[in-house]
């Protein structure tokens, strides 16, 4: 699928993406494009590549789920990888 991330895009439009998608894309500036790219980095660092972007909340943090195993992890603003209570 192609996405036109042009002067209309919204972080909205990167929720269901995988870490790996995200990280390879050239977003805009704007602090919540530089958390969803730096928290899709670090996914990608520690092999959770796979994960689903969930949610974006305001403080930073982002909920990411794996396609097919296990449940949701929290990537805290300092790109801490939490487990969440499930």
């Amino acid at each position: 699928m192609l996405r036109d991330f042009g002067s209309g895009l919204t972080v909205d439009e990167l929720i269901g993406m995988t870490a790996w998608d995200i990280s390879h894309l050239n977003l805009p500036p704007g602090d919540a494009f530089q958390c969803a790219s730096k928290a899709a980095r670090v996914m990608v660092e520690t092999n959770f590549r796979w994960y689903i972007l969930m949610e974006l909340w305001e403080d930073g943090h982002s909920v990411w789920h794996p396609i097919k195993t296990s449940g949701p992890v929290i990537v805290k603003p300092n790109g801490q990888i939490i487990p969440s209570k499930t």
